[in-house]
């Protein structure tokens, strides 16, 4: 075997080095667009908390005896949660759907991004409730979900993209993975247990670091000729926000 060598182009420059330059051109987009995303995202989950909350009258009691006003879009999604996973899932679906358009991919992956946040919204107002009740497990469930998520994520990437390793034998793992916490997640439905909803959240954590890990790895390893930055970034997103969201129904969780 002949030792890799980096051949000259009729413009200069080699093929290595061009291709180098071409993948951490592609990274760079991609993370870009991930950080645009999730600040919409959180501009979703501002929305959902706050737009009317003013006016809402609707109000739950807390463990202290007190009350908290419950914003409109909170309620509506809390009580129409299948609207909301419809609403969510075409918002994936469209935003996939229309990722090779210029223009149009954007606007709908930043569409994805708010509308995810503000399906987010009963969750997030149930953890500052419980952080209210102090029956949250910190102080500030929303913040600490979040920081570790960021942290978690950027350790995952660091070590997926430094790595020699090829993490696509997670593949197998992951999809049967996701059926089970897919699974899991609906059996919770019927069995109320605070253990029960622990174990599923913490596997749920693992289940997308696994993700992370296998889609980051994916990014090294695709062709110039097919890569696909708003696709790599729906991924990577989807992967974000399920270990925010599973990392917030952990620290949202009794103390007692």
């Amino acid at each position: 075997m002949q030792p890799m060598t980096s051949r000259p182009t009729p413009y200069g420059g080699s093929i290595v080095a061009d291709e180098v330059q071409v993948r951490l051109a592609f990274l760079k987009k991609v993370y870009s667009l991930l950080t645009v995303t999730v600040l919409t995202a959180a501009l979703g989950a501002f929305a959902s908390l706050y737009l009317g909350a003013g006016t809402s009258q609707l109000a739950v009691a807390t463990a202290s005896g007190g009350e908290v006003i419950v914003p409109p879009l909170v309620a509506f999604f809390a009580n129409h949660w299948i609207i909301g996973g419809i609403l969510f899932l075409g918002s994936v679906f469209g935003a996939s759907f229309v990722r090779h358009r210029p223009g149009i991919n954007l606007a709908a992956l930043l569409g994805m991004g708010f509308m995810s946040g503000l399906i987010a919204g009963p969750a997030v107002f149930v953890a500052q409730l419980a952080a209210t009740s102090g029956t949250a497990l910190t102080l500030n469930p929303v913040r600490d979900a979040f920081l570790l998520a960021v942290a978690g994520f950027t350790g995952l990437t660091f070590t997926a993209l430094t790595s020699k390793r090829d993490f696509s034998f997670l593949r197998g793992f992951l999809s049967i993975g996701l059926w089970v916490v897919l699974g899991a997640l609906i059996l919770g439905f019927f069995v109320q247990s605070s253990v029960f909803g622990l174990a599923v959240a913490s596997g749920g954590v693992l289940l997308f670091g696994g993700f992370v890990l296998y889609d980051t790895s994916r990014l090294m390893r695709t062709p110039a000729d097919q890569m696909d930055p708003v696709g790599a970034t729906i991924s990577l997103f989807l992967n974000f926000l399920n270990l925010f969201l599973f990392l917030l129904r952990i620290f949202t969780g009794s103390r007692d």
